[in-house]
C-alpha cells in the first residue's frame, strides 16, 4: 500500500528535463547534484553531453560525486557524447534548461555545434568562469531566453565518471539581459516563475542558490578574485594558500585586482562595497589546499580562461584607453606558457 501511494506520489510530480552541453566537471557537479534532486514538487531528468569517456563511464557505472564526508552514486542520469545522440534521444521533448559548461573559449564553437538543440530549449543557462561570456551567446540566442550563473562551488574531474566536490560556496542566478526581458510584462512573469523553478531546484539538490537583480555585477565581483588568484596559480603552480605566504606575489595579485576594479568603474559596471583586496585573499586562504582551475589545466596541458579573466581586463581597458600593465604582463605569461606545450622538451 505504502509502495503504490509513493508511484502515486512520484507521477503527480512535474517533471523538469535538463541537459548539460560540456559537462565537465562544474557541470559534472551540477548534473549530479539535480539528477539527485529530492522534492515532493518535482522530479528532474539530467543529460550530460561530455567527453566519450566520461559519458562511457557514466552509462555503465552511474555518477560518482566525492563530498567531503561521503560519496553520491547517481544512478538516473544519461551521459551522450554528442548532439545527434541527444536528439535522437528526446525527440520532440523539449529540455527546460540546457546548461552550457563548455571552457569559455569554446562558447561560439559550442552554439553553433549544439544551435538546433539550444533553439528547442526554453532557456539557455551560462555556467562559466569570466566575463563578457553573454555578449558572445547572444549573438546565436535571444536575450530573452539566457540566464546566467555564478558559482564559487569547486569541482574536479578527477577521472571518467568520477567527480570531486572541492569546495562549498554560493550560487548566485538572475538574467543578464533583465532590461530586455522586463519590456514585456506578462512574458517577465513567466519567465521569474521560470527563474525561481530553477533556484528551487537547485537549491533542493543541495546547492542554495539565490536570485540576484544584478548578475553582470555578480560575475564582475566573482572576476576580480580570479584575476588575483587563478593567473599566480598557474605560472607558480603553488596552491591557492602558498601564494599568500609569498609577500611579492601578495602585492602583484593586489595590483592586478586594482587594476580590473578600475576597468569596472570606467565600465559603469555597479559595485558593492567591498573590499575585493582582502577578499581575494580571503578567498586564497579559505581554499589554500585548492589548485585553482586554471592552475589545473596547466598541469593537463590543456589551454586556460585566461582569455575571458585576465585577458578580458586587458581588452577593456584597452578599448577604454586604460593601461593595466600587470594583467596585460600575466596574460602574456600565461599564453606562453600554453604555447610551450606544443614543444617538446
Amino acid at each position: 500500500m505504502n509502495d503504490k501511494k509513493e508511484n502515486i506520489r512520484k507521477l503527480r510530480k512535474k517533471i523538469i528535463r535538463i541537459g548539460f552541453i560540456g559537462a565537465g566537471s562544474i557541470g559534472s557537479l551540477f548534473g549530479g547534484y539535480l539528477a539527485s534532486l529530492k522534492s515532493d514538487i518535482y522530479s528532474s531528468e539530467v543529460l550530460l553531453i561530455c567527453r566519450k569517456d566520461h559519458a562511457e563511464a557514466i552509462n555503465k557505472n552511474g555518477l560518482i560525486l566525492q563530498k567531503t564526508d561521503f560519496n553520491l552514486e547517481i544512478r538516473n542520469i544519461k551521459a551522450f557524447n554528442n548532439s545527434a545522440e541527444v536528439e535522437d534521444y528526446i525527440i520532440k521533448d523539449v529540455l527546460d534548461f540546457i546548461f552550457l559548461s563548455v571552457k569559455t573559449y569554446d562558447i561560439e564553437t559550442a552554439m553553433l555545434q549544439y544551435k538546433n538543440l539550444i533553439n528547442e530549449s526554453k532557456w539557455l543557462v551560462i555556467l562559466q568562469n569570466g566575463i563578457g561570456n553573454e555578449d558572445i551567446i547572444r549573438k546565436f540566442c535571444s536575450d530573452h531566453k539566457i540566464i546566467r550563473i555564478v558559482t564559487s562551488n569547486g569541482a574536479l574531474l578527477e577521472k571518467p565518471g568520477y567527480v570531486i566536490h572541492t569546495g562549498e560556496g554560493y550560487t548566485k542566478i538572475g538574467f543578464p539581459f533583465l532590461n530586455t526581458i522586463k519590456q514585456d510584462e506578462k512574458e517577465f512573469k513567466k519567465a521569474q516563475a521560470d527563474l525561481r523553478i530553477l533556484t528551487d531546484l537547485l537549491t533542493s539538490a543541495g546547492l542554495n542558490t539565490t536570485i540576484v537583480e544584478d548578475i553582470i555585477q555578480e560575475s564582475w565581483e566573482k572576476i576580480f578574485v580570479n584575476v588575483g588568484i587563478n593567473p599566480f596559480g598557474a605560472l607558480t603552480r603553488l596552491t591557492n594558500g602558498k601564494l599568500l605566504e609569498n609577500e611579492g606575489i601578495k602585492i602583484l595579485m593586489s595590483e592586478a585586482v586594482k587594476e580590473a576594479i578600475e576597468v569596472a568603474k570606467k565600465k559603469n559596471i555597479k559595485l558593492s562595497e567591498k573590499n575585493f583586496v582582502e577578499l581575494t585573499y580571503d578567498v586564497a586562504e579559505k581554499t589554500s589546499n585548492n589548485k585553482n582551475s586554471m592552475l589545473q589545466d596547466i598541469l593537463k596541458g590543456k589551454k586556460t580562461e585566461i582569455d575571458f579573466m585576465n585577458g578580458r581586463i586587458l581588452k577593456y581597458a584597452k578599448d577604454l584607453n586604460l593601461k593595466t600593465p600587470i594583467n596585460e604582463l600575466l596574460t602574456s605569461l600565461v599564453k606562453g606558457l600554453e604555447q610551450s606545450f606544443n614543444y617538446s622538451s
